[in-house]
């Protein structure tokens, strides 16, 4: 992937006040690591934060809820297409 769209990407992820671990690999991959390295830190970061996300599920208020509901369904189905598409 071009440089520059990698540079743009972390970028708005910064503005988006991403957290710090998920930065690092995407700041590993702006500068080259091996693409299934940066793959695996991202895939290990995903399921980490969707079992963190399950654990505060029961806190939320009702529309929280369902927002948060709601990127998780889009998650699992986006996971669902990539092992499909695999």
């Amino acid at each position: 992937m071009n440089r520059e769209l990698r540079l743009e990407l972390y970028l708005a992820l910064v503005l988006l006040g991403a957290d710090q671990m998920l930065l690092g690999a995407l700041e590993a991959w702006r500068e080259g690591a091996d693409d299934r390295d940066v793959v695996a830190d991202l895939r290990n970061w995903n399921e980490a934060k969707r079992l963190e996300i399950e654990e505060w599920v029961a806190t939320l208020t009702e529309s929280e809820l369902q927002s948060v509901q709601q990127r998780i369904r889009h998650y699992e189905e986006a996971r669902q297409a990539l092992k499909r598409a695999a």
